[in-house]
């Protein structure tokens, strides 16, 4: 029974996936899933994964980062970045040293190295074919739009 001053909200429309009405979030998630997809395919004969690739790019750009300062710059718990490290180290892709002072550095084995590099080959590769996919310029205006509300993101953060 419901008294007279009290209203029943209706019910809210859920947004319709793949349409402008869908949530922001549902067409990232959405999108992702379809990249990932590609970028998983480019690298399936090799021992690594899209996250770990991005690992190993990570660590080839800075030699000597620790995970502490990557779960920092990324998305993603210390828990889940260092499964990801104790994997690459467990394939002999990367190795843990001591640093001067605090902190344990990551680096590159030779064969990281060589992995780091047949995985860039093949990113590139499905950029390649996302662009196909999307042409170029919107691939581009893409790009940019993500680059800047990556850099918008990480400064509401701080």
């Amino acid at each position: 029974m419901t008294r007279k001053d009290e209203t029943t909200a209706p019910a809210a429309t859920p947004p319709n996936p793949g349409t402008p009405t869908a949530m922001l979030s549902d067409l990232l998630w959405e999108v992702s899933a379809h990249v990932e997809l590609l970028g998983e395919s480019a690298l399936a004969d090799l021992p690594i994964t899209t996250a770990s690739s991005g690992m190993l790019m990570t660590v080839h750009a800075e030699p000597g980062i620790t995970v502490a300062d990557i779960t920092r710059r990324m998305p993603r718990s210390q828990q889940a970045v260092s499964q990801i490290v104790t994997r690459l180290e467990k394939l002999g892709l990367i190795e843990r040293r001591v640093r001067q002072g605090r902190g344990v550095g990551l680096h590159l084995s030779a064969e990281g190295r060589s992995m780091a590099e047949a995985a860039v080959a093949r990113e590139r590769a499905t950029d390649e074919r996302l662009v196909a996919i999307l042409g170029r310029e919107r691939h581009d205006a893409l790009r940019q739009v993500l680059v800047e509300s990556r850099a918008l993101l990480l400064q509401g953060k701080q």
